[in-house]
C-alpha cells in the first residue's frame, strides 16, 4: 500500500513540474499581452472636514488652541469636548423635540470617540479635553475625603450617645420610669459623586450610577477591546445594561446575595475613547453579520471620527491660553451644578422647529429609501436622538459660558428654549458625522471591495505570489483579515481580474481526480 501511494506521489510531482513548465513557458509568451494594471478604488471614501463654526462659542477657542499646539486634526479636539460636554449634562437636561408630543424627551447623552492609527496623539488629545473634568472630580474627592472625617467622628459621637440612652432606657424599664428620649438618627455616610469612570465592573458602575443619578462619563483608552469584552460568553448581562445606559432614562434592578438589591431610578452613561482603524475592521466585518453581537451596540456610538491628517507639520511650543480653558471651565461647573431630580426642559424655538421637521423628514426619507446598508441604516437612525441632543447641548454651553445669559437665570424658567443657531449646528454635526459613518461602516458596505484592497497589497508586498502564481489555498490558510475564506479570496480575485492585476489560470484536474484549485497570474507590472 506505501508503494502505490509513493508511486502516486512521485506522479504527482512529476506533472505539477511538467505543469509548471508549461506554465511558465506560456506565462514569458504571454508577458507583453497583460493591460496595464488600474489602481484599486482608495480604501476610505472621502470625509467632511471640520469647521470650528460647527462649535459653540463658548468651545472654539480651547478646541482651536488644542489643534494647533498639537498639530492635530480640529476633529480630534472637536469631538472630544462635545463628548464631555455631553458627559456633564447627562440627565442634568432633557429636550422634547417635537412641539406637541410630550412623551419624546431625549436625553442628551452620547457616545463617541477617535478613529487614528497608532501614534496620532489619540489618548494626548482625550487627556487635554478632559483635564478640567478631572480638575472638578479631584475637587469632589477632596471634598468627600472630609466629609468621611467629619462622618467618622459625628458617628463615633451618635454610637456614644446610642449607648448611654440603652443603659438608661434599660434602668428606667426596670424602675418603671418613662424611657429616655432616643438620640438623633445616625448620621448618613457621604456620597462620593463621580463624573468620570475609566474601568469598573458591571457591579461596580451599576453602584456608582445609583449614587449618581445625573449619570457618568466612561473614557475607554481602546473601544475596541471593550466591544470584544462584551462579546464574551457570560458578559450578556453587562452587554444589555450598556445598551440601556445609552438610551439615558431606563431603570435597572440588581439583586444579589450579599448585596440585597440595588435599583437605580435611570441609567445614563456617556462614553468616549480611542479606536485603530485595524481593529475596526477587523470586529465591524465579525460584529455586525447576524448575530448576538449584531444588536446595535456600535451603531450607538454616533460620534465616531474618522478624519484625514494633513501631510504637513510645524514645530509648535507654547503654553495653554487660560482664557479660553477659563471659559471651558466655566461651562463644566456651571452644568454640573443642575439638579438631575429636576432636570432642564428644553423645546426648540419657533423657527429651530421648522428646521428640525425639514431635517427630520430627509432623514427618515433617506432610512426608509432601502438604498442603503442594513448598518448604515440602523446607524442614520439613531440620529434621530442626536441632533435634538447637540443641539441642546451646544444652547447650554453657551448659556452657561456666558454668551447669552448666565446659566442660572435661563435655567430657572420652567421651559427653556434652543435657537435656531445651535439647530442649524447641531444639523450641520449630523451631515459632517454621517460622511464619518459612511467612511467607518465602508469596509462592511463594500466587503468585495476591501478584500481586494487587501490582495492587492499582499501582491505588492511580494508576501503571496512571488513566482508569478497564487491559488486561492495559498491566501486564506494565512489567515489575512478580509482573506480567511476561499470565497472572499475567490471574490477579491474577481475584482483585480477586472483592474488588470491578475489573470485565472485553468488547470486539470490531477490524477488522483477532484476539483481543480483556483490559480491566478500575477501581472508582472504589479511588483515593479
Amino acid at each position: 500500500m506505501n508503494a502505490i501511494e509513493d508511486l502516486l506521489r512521485e506522479e504527482q510531482a512529476l506533472q505539477s513540474a511538467h505543469d509548471g513548465e508549461g506554465d511558465g513557458q506560456e506565462r514569458a509568451e504571454a508577458a507583453n499581452d497583460w493591460p496595464n494594471p488600474e489602481p484599486i478604488q482608495s480604501e476610505l471614501p472621502p470625509v467632511e472636514s471640520f469647521s470650528e463654526d460647527l462649535l459653540p462659542h463658548s468651545f472654539r477657542p480651547l478646541v482651536v488652541d488644542v489643534t494647533d499646539r498639537m498639530q492635530v486634526p480640529m476633529d480630534y479636539p472637536a469631538v472630544v469636548m462635545v463628548l464631555c460636554l455631553a458627559g456633564a449634562v447627562n440627565r442634568r437636561a432633557v429636550i422634547q423635540p417635537k412641539a406637541l408630543d410630550t412623551g419624546w424627551l431625549i436625553v442628551p447623552n452620547l457616545w463617541g470617540g477617535i478613529i487614528a492609527p497608532p501614534g496620532y496623539l489619540k489618548s494626548p488629545v482625550i487627556q487635554a479635553a478632559t483635564r478640567l473634568l478631572n480638575q472638578i472630580q479631584t475637587e469632589w474627592r477632596q471634598k468627600h475625603e472630609e466629609g468621611l472625617k467629619n462622618y467618622t467622628r459625628e458617628k463615633e459621637g451618635y454610637e456614644l450617645r446610642h449607648a448611654a440612652w440603652r443603659e438608661q432606657y434599660k434602668a428606667n424599664t426596670k424602675k418603671n420610669k418613662a424611657a429616655p428620649d432616643r438620640p438623633e438618627d445616625e448620621p448618613d455616610e457621604p456620597t462620593l459623586r463621580r463624573l468620570i469612570v475609566n474601568d469598573a465592573t458591571f457591579e461596580a458602575l451599576h453602584q456608582t450610577m445609583s449614587d449618581n443619578p445625573a449619570g457618568i462619563l466612561v473614557i475607554r483608552d481602546e473601544l475596541t477591546g471593550w466591544w470584544s469584552q462584551l462579546d464574551r460568553t457570560g458578559r450578556e448581562g453587562e452587554r444589555a445594561f450598556c445598551l440601556q445606559a445609552w438610551n439615558g432614562d431606563t431603570g435597572h434592578t440588581i439583586d444579589r446575595i450579599g448585596r440585597g438589591t440595588i435599583h437605580v431610578e435611570a441609567c445614563c452613561m456617556s462614553m468616549l475613547g480611542g479606536i485603530q482603524p485595524g481593529r475596526l475592521r477587523s470586529y465591524l466585518v465579525d460584529a455586525l453579520e447576524d448575530g448576538p453581537s449584531n444588536d446595535g451596540l456600535i451603531q450607538r456610538f454616533q460620534l465616531l471620527v474618522w478624519p484625514d491628517t494633513a501631510p504637513d507639520w510645524c514645530y509648535v511650543d507654547r503654553p495653554t491660553d487660560p482664557k479660553c480653558e477659563e471659559t471651558a471651565a466655566r461651562v463644566f461647573r456651571n452644568l454640573v451644578e443642575l439638579d438631575p431630580k429636576n432636570p432642564a426642559r428644553f423645546r426648540f424655538a419657533s423657527d429651530a422647529q421648522e428646521l428640525f421637521v425639514e431635517w427630520l423628514e430627509k432623514l427618515e426619507s433617506k432610512i426608509r429609501r432601502g438604498e442603503l446598508h442594513p448598518a448604515l441604516i440602523s446607524h442614520l437612525s439613531k440620529y434621530r436622538s442626536l441632533m435634538p441632543s447637540l443641539a441642546v447641548l451646544f444652547e447650554l454651553a453657551d448659556s452657561a459660558g456666558g454668551f447669552e445669559g448666565s446659566v442660572g437665570s435661563t435655567m430657572g424658567k420652567s421651559q427653556n428654549f434652543v435657537s435656531l443657531e445651535h439647530t442649524q449646528q447641531a444639523a450641520a454635526w449630523c451631515e459632517y458625522l454621517e460622511s464619518h459613518a459612511r467612511r467607518v461602516y465602508s469596509c462592511v458596505v463594500k466587503p468585495q471591495l476591501r478584500a481586494a484592497q487587501e490582495l492587492a497589497g499582499k501582491l505588492k508586498s511580494r508576501k503571496v505570489g512571488t513566482d508569478g502564481l497564487f491559488s486561492c489555498r495559498d491566501i486564506y490558510l494565512k489567515g489575512w483579515s478580509g482573506l480567511d475564506s476561499p470565497e472572499a479570496v475567490k471574490q477579491a480575485a474577481e475584482v483585480l481580474q477586472d483592474a488588470g492585476w491578475v489573470r485565472e489560470v485553468f488547470s486539470e484536474p490531477g490524477c488522483l481526480g477532484g476539483r481543480p484549485s483556483n490559480r491566478y497570474e500575477v501581472n508582472p507590472a504589479v511588483s515593479r
